[in-house]
């Protein structure tokens, strides 16, 4: 039996960073799929390149030029797809740049400036965009937010002001999506990794073939395009996408040591099972973690404590 095409037409899907790379596969595959789509990149000749390209193939796409590391950017985005496009129902918030140093090289001035850079653009850039057009998204009940952060938020040398930005968006998805589910909107996070033409060479790592030959951005695009549509039943979760692999990232709690008088020392001989993540929990809200983690050592849980249940 032949599956049914996801498709997104009459959907109006607002990409940034979309010049290039990832960004750009993003805009094609939803363009492809019948999304009329803005294609937002500071540099102009990217962005134009790429809605060329789509309009060359029957798609429909305008270019945006804004750069959404400002409020004024962020606004002056959601109103120009507004005005061309009237409502907008799918938001990719993917911009980025990266920026390497070790913490130990930077001094305060230089460290504070690349800090101000990374958060400016990957955590506010998601905010300058939302800002604007979630009121609308909440009016007309839908919408769908796919969020960008990055697989070095598992810790990568160099990368603190960069792995800040990311993370920072780990838990704007969460919040995000516990406000909106009430309203129809859905908030997912995508750690997307890909061969694009920034990434280093690896051909003469071990695996330096296969990455090459199945991390790139048009295997990347389809995880992030399910979670920008309709049928997609969930939200506030972290994915990895890998080129051939789609799989959920989630934080979890061990079962840990459970002290009403606690002492530092009834934590050093009760480490190991601190530690050990044979049993855990993966909370989906600050409620939840507080009902596995805490109230059992109390008392049964309390309902009351839960916040209320979407309306129908």
């Amino acid at each position: 039996m032949a599956l049914t095409p996801l498709r997104f037409d009459g959907r109006t899907a607002v990409v940034t960073g979309a010049g290039q790379g990832l960004g750009r596969a993003y805009a094609h595959l939803l363009a492809d799929r019948g999304a009329q789509v803005v294609v937002n990149d500071i540099v102009a000749e990217a962005a134009d390149r790429v809605v060329a390209e789509i309009n060359a193939s029957d798609g429909t796409a305008i270019a945006d030029h804004h750069s959404v590391t400002t409020l004024e950017g962020g606004v002056a985005l959601a109103e120009q797809a507004q005005n061309a496009f009237g409502a907008v129902h799918i938001v990719v918030n993917n911009a980025g740049v990266n920026r390497a140093a070790d913490f130990v090289d930077m001094t305060p001035e230089a460290g504070r400036e690349l800090f101000d850079e990374m958060i400016a653009i990957h955590l506010l850039g998601p905010c300058h965009v939302l800002w604007p057009l979630w009121p609308a998204m909440v009016e007309q009940g839908y919408g769908r937010v796919v969020n960008v952060a990055s697989g070095a938020v598992w810790g990568l040398r160099g990368q603190t002001a960069y792995v800040a930005g990311k993370a920072g968006v780990m838990g704007l998805t969460r919040t995000l999506a516990r406000e909106g589910r009430y309203h129809g909107v859905q908030v997912n996070c995508v750690l997307p990794w890909a061969v694009t033409d920034r990434s280093p060479d690896r051909s003469g790592e071990e695996f330096g073939p296969v990455i090459d030959a199945h991390m790139r951005p048009e295997n990347v695009a389809p995880g992030v395009i399910w979670l920008a549509h309709e049928e997609c039943p969930t939200t506030g979760e972290f994915f990895t996408v890998d080129g051939g692999r789609m799989a959920r990232f989630a934080w979890i709690a061990s079962q840990g040591h459970t002290d009403l008088d606690p002492t530092p020392e009834s934590y050093r001989d009760h480490w190991d099972q601190i530690m050990d993540l044979t049993h855990f929990t993966v909370p989906q809200s600050t409620n939840d973690h507080m009902r596995n983690a805490v109230m059992p050592a109390y008392a049964p849980p309390n309902p009351s404590t839960e916040e209320p249940p979407p309306s129908p």
